[in-house]
């Protein structure tokens, strides 16, 4: 059999082809498929444009009888609309494919299938876990429309934004950050800002995500506001692992928690102090065993029938 996982994520969405083994059979990457942005259409698009370029393997389709799928979507589970599309994205799709909310999937690549609980800090955030007796819970999650996602790439983008709008107008000093952003933007007039989220990038959740990237430099240049944002970042999500650690029952005195996304890119700026607050409540932090695309992989592997 070939196992094919996809991770249909907020920015990008990324298949992988393996066999039993775990070896790596093809690769693809295209854009995201987040569905209140792309619609059915557009997931049914990017899942078939994905499948049939991993199935095409030196030049010879490989037999789909001899496929097992898993895609992990966001807002699968959350979204009525998106739930009653999917028996349509499913008939239309070029293999049976098994779908899960993309936060499983990265639970299963990064401990490897084991329980515990998984972070993810991408585009949004969200917390997962199950525990020895397999219940699982979720904590997070509740998207960037409320400005929610606390500690994800968005939330991140977005706080940095707002605090350049305080040290603007001097209700916070100003430091590095104000001239950072000042620069990058290239503002002419500090009130420029305004027209550039709402008419420029119409507060888009990823356009404002990648403003983390910006938020990273300037921490790493020594900046204590952004440095502090980091530091608020990483509290949010160890409150979402400790949300998911109080609804469930492990058995092992400590809780193994891992992670995933682009935010943990930053390492320095929120690893260490995710750490430390996640031990001072029985839980260890470990690096993923696996990304979340061979999670995908490995949930289509245990998938029976």
């Amino acid at each position: 059999m070939r196992y094919l996982g996809i991770d249909g994520g907020g920015t990008k969405t990324s298949f992988c082809l393996i066999d039993d083994s775990i070896n790596i059979i093809s690769e693809y990457q295209t854009v995201g498929c987040y569905y209140p942005t792309v619609g059915k259409n557009g997931i049914i698009k990017i899942l078939t444009e994905g499948i049939e370029a991993c199935l095409k393997n030196d030049g010879a389709y490989i037999d789909i009888k001899e496929i097992k799928a898993c895609c992990g979507l966001p807002s699968y589970g959350e979204l009525d609309s998106l739930m009653s599309d999917l028996p349509e994205i499913q008939s239309r799709l070029p293999v049976s494919v098994k779908f899960c909310n993309d936060v499983e999937i990265c639970h299963a690549g990064a401990l490897n299938c084991k329980p515990g609980i998984a972070v993810i800090a991408g585009t949004g955030s969200i917390a997962y876990g199950y525990d020895d007796m397999g219940n699982n819970a979720r904590s997070g999650g509740f998207g960037s429309e409320m400005n929610c996602d606390e500690g994800s790439a968005h939330w991140v983008g977005l706080r940095l934004i707002q605090k350049f709008t305080r040290q603007s107008d001097f209700r916070e000093e100003r430091t590095l950050l104000y001239d950072e952003v000042k620069k990058a933007f290239d503002l002419k007039v500090d009130i420029n800002i305004y027209s550039y989220m709402i008419e420029t990038i119409k507060m888009e959740r990823k356009s404002i995500a990648q403003f983390a990237i910006l938020a990273e430099q300037i921490a790493h240049m020594g900046d204590k506001p952004c440095l502090d944002i980091y530091k608020e970042a990483a509290y949010e999500l160890f409150l979402s692992a400790n949300a998911v650690k109080k609804q469930l029952e492990f058995t092992s005195a400590t809780v193994n928690v891992s992670y995933g996304g682009g935010l943990f890119k930053a390492n320095d700026l929120i690893i260490p102090e995710l750490n430390g607050l996640l031990h001072k409540h029985a839980m260890t932090l470990s690096k993923p065993e696996f990304s979340p695309v061979i999670g995908a992989c490995l949930i289509a592997k245990n998938k029976k029938g």
